[in-house]
């Protein structure tokens, strides 16, 4: 919850949760800098658990609007947030639920009307246990994150696993107007031998836009997703693991407009000692549709891949991540767009007791692919942050972070680009 009051950036349940049993710094992957700044993420014991936590913060944002300089116009304000969550932990013979509900109230200091109660929540549900009566080895989990903010983002900042499921969440950012978002995925692997595994998975989300506070620079897309994949995977080694997977997945705008994307992929990990993890993706895809820019005739081959390379010790968390993958647009015009997203993310444990350094870098690009349309869309984009933590106790976390950002979204002559400068304090007390 810390990094969502003060930077306006991604909730810790919007992100992929899970972890099992594990809790702590680099416990949850998906959630900001591995959960390290989050009080409440303990360990999921034995029962159930109800761990109320709150975080109060103070942040100088130099551009709350979202935009570009325009005369006249004073982009910068001083914010006060205050925001409270519930956390509910459930360990069990026959699954485990990690699960948080919260809001976040935002004063602004000039900019009184921008004042707002955002909402989000998530779930991890994971049904291992249980299925693992029936089918020895099987396993089963459930993810549901759901986000209700004026602050759109464009970055999952500090994600341990480097993950890119989400495809609203690699690059493009829009200006500031109420958002309501919600993904959910499984996931399932059932044995066939000892080395030779079952697997697939299905997700689906949506990303609608409300009322916008500033002019924007084009229209807002309203869009679903949904992709399913199935596969087998095989262990060739204690070190090595690849899998042979078919994906299917269908684009929608609310507007006008549909494209799918059929392919398949090869996906190699390889662990070359207990703190370091390689994971590599390759494959291609068949894209149709018909949208502003896609014509409904038209077949596109287009490329996926992912390289990630993490690192955990008793000290170091280090996750480096490469992705290319297709996502939709969701301003200017319903299309397609092939996006690269490079992340980086650290949580360094000092040799002063108790403080915790953390870092991230993100870019992100996309362009449009397969498109007959005279205007073309792309953007580039990148941030970073960095600070630190400090643990007066297990349940008091003070953080201070630095944000800088950079955003050029284009659409043929049209050009928004703008940056941002977030300077932030924060202090977060979970009750337990």
């Amino acid at each position: 919850m810390v990094l969502v009051c003060t930077l306006g950036l991604v909730p810790v349940g919007y992100a992929q949760m899970g972890g099992g049993m594990r809790g702590g710094m680099g416990g949850t992957p998906g959630t900001v800098f591995g959960g390290a700044n989050d009080p409440s993420m303990v360990p999921i014991t034995e029962g159930f658990r109800v761990i109320p936590s709150i975080a109060v913060a103070g942040r100088y944002d130099s551009n709350v609007f979202f935009q570009a300089k325009v005369p006249g116009l004073d982009r910068s304000d001083y914010v006060t947030t205050a925001a409270p969550q519930i956390r509910a932990l459930y360990g069990g013979s026959a699954m485990t639920v990690n699960a948080t509900v919260g809001a976040n109230a935002e004063y602004y200091t000039k900019n009184t009307n921008f004042n707002y109660v955002g909402t989000n929540g998530s779930l991890f549900l994971d049904l291992s246990p249980m299925l693992d009566r029936l089918w020895r080895g099987t396993t089963f989990t459930v993810v549901d994150q759901f986000i209700y903010t004026p602050q759109p983002p464009s970055f999952l900042m500090g994600n341990q696993e480097g993950d890119t499921t989400n495809p609203f969440l690699r690059g493009q950012q829009v200006g500031r107007v109420s958002v309501t978002s919600n993904y959910v995925g499984t996931t399932l692997s059932a044995p066939l031998t000892q080395t030779l595994s079952l697997r697939g998975s299905y997700s689906y989300g949506f990303l609608k836009f409300g009322t916008s506070e500033v002019q924007q620079a084009g229209a807002l897309l309203n869009s679903t997703y949904q992709t399913f994949t199935v596969g087998m995977s095989k262990q060739l080694s204690p070190q090595d693991s690849v899998s042979l997977n078919y994906f299917d997945s269908e684009y929608r705008y609310e507007q006008s407009g549909t494209f799918t994307n059929r392919g398949g992929f090869i996906d190699w990990t390889h662990l070359f000692s207990p703190t370091m993890t390689l994971d590599s993706l390759a494959g291609a895809s068949v894209l149709q549709g018909q949208s502003s820019g896609l014509s409904n005739v038209q077949t596109t081959i287009a490329p996926r891949g992912r390289v990630a390379l993490t690192w955990r010790d008793s000290t170091t968390s280090l996750s480096m991540a490469y992705g290319l993958a297709l996502s939709p647009s969701y301003q200017f015009q319903a299309q397609p767009l092939l996006t690269n997203i490079v992340t980086f993310s650290v949580t360094q444990v000092t040799s002063i007791p108790e403080l915790v350094g953390v870092a991230s870098v993100n870019y992100g690009r996309g362009d449009e692919i397969g498109s007959n349309s005279v205007n073309a869309i792309s953007y580039t984009s990148y941030a970073a942050t960095g600070g630190v933590l400090y643990k007066f106790t297990p349940q008091t976390f003070l953080t201070f972070l630095y944000l800088y950002a950079n955003y050029d979204n284009r659409f043929g002559a049209t050009n928004n680009s703008f940056d941002r400068h977030v300077v932030s304090v924060s202090l977060a007390q979970a009750f337990y």
